[in-house]
């Protein structure tokens, strides 16, 4: 399978305050991540960095297995991409990169019929054969069925406008979690779903055995499919990243559990400050008046 190790990922933002501080997180083979935080602590910032959309300023990103990717923008798409565009966007590298090509080649030979164009567009379908094209026409054609009831030869030229927010959402479920790709990073994956539909992506995650980094403000869903839960705490030097190594059934105890100790810890400290400050006081205060002190 695969799994994902972020190390020491640092962020400052243009006007110079600092984002995220030394992030750590190890998403081990099977795990299924929780990511969560206030608005503003990172959560968005960090995600990318895991997708590769940015690079970050200190630190770095190490992963094993092909990455899938649920942009949180699926389920609000109002452009003129079609069902097979939106497929295509989370299917693997070398398959969109045929795709590219192949589709270069069909315009092509629209607009002439020389052996030259005739060479490209053989080549093109070799190449299409070669990353996988026509098994992820046949996954597409499952996925399809499963989330809006057609075959994909019968939606692939359909506007993704003509979708609901939740079917665009259930479709790129279905890709990313029948494809191959072993790491998945979802952000607000339920985001549009109705209840079934929900019930359905939690059995789905528990079942797919994929390496999850999920990003989702329901806490049913978190209580039943995360395996851990890591927090972004912001601080004066940008956030850092908590782990509670259990699930979300569990977590708000275990996180006032650990409020508390740094509670404590922090009125122990201030108790050792003023007890020092008190110190420093009393040595200048006898310096004043004893050389040996001074």
């Amino acid at each position: 399978m695969g799994h994902l190790d972020i190390s020491g990922v640092s962020v400052t933002l243009p006007d110079g305050r600092p984002l995220l501080d030394d992030v750590y997180l190890r998403v081990g083979d099977g795990a299924r991540v929780a990511l969560v935080g206030p608005n503003g602590s990172g959560k968005s910032t960090l995600t990318r960095i895991v997708t590769g959309d940015q690079a970050p300023q200190r630190g770095a990103v190490v992963r094993s297995g092909g990455l899938g990717v649920m942009r949180q923008f699926i389920g609000q798409v109002r452009d003129d991409s079609t069902v097979r565009d939106l497929l295509l966007s989370v299917a693997p590298e070398p398959v969109r990169a045929a795709a590219s090509a192949l589709d270069a080649a069909e315009v092509a030979m629209m607009e002439g019929e020389d052996e030259r164009v005739q060479m490209a567009y053989a080549q093109a379908l070799v190449d299409w054969s070669d990353a996988g094209g026509y098994e992820h026409e046949t996954l597409w054609d499952v996925c399809t069925v499963a989330a809006i009831g057609i075959p994909y030869e019968r939606a692939r030229w359909r506007g993704v406008t003509t979708l609901s927010g939740g079917e665009q959402k259930r479709l790129v479920l279905e890709a990313l979690l029948r494809g191959t790709d072993e790491v998945l990073v979802l952000d607000e994956p339920d985001n549009y779903l109705d209840v079934p539909a929900k019930r359905w992506l939690e059995e789905q995650l528990i079942a797919s055995g994929k390496t999850v980094l999920l990003v989702s403000h329901d806490r049913e869903l978190l209580s039943r499919v995360a395996t851990a839960v890591a927090t972004l705490e912001p601080g004066g030097a940008g956030a850092r990243l908590w782990v509670h190594p259990g699930s979300f059934a569990t977590y708000r105890a275990a996180r006032e559990a650990r409020n508390a100790d740094l509670e404590e810890r922090r009125r122990r400290w201030d108790e050792e400050h003023a007890k020092l400050k008190a110190l420093v006081v009393m040595y200048k205060q006898k310096a004043a008046y004893n050389a040996d002190m001074a």
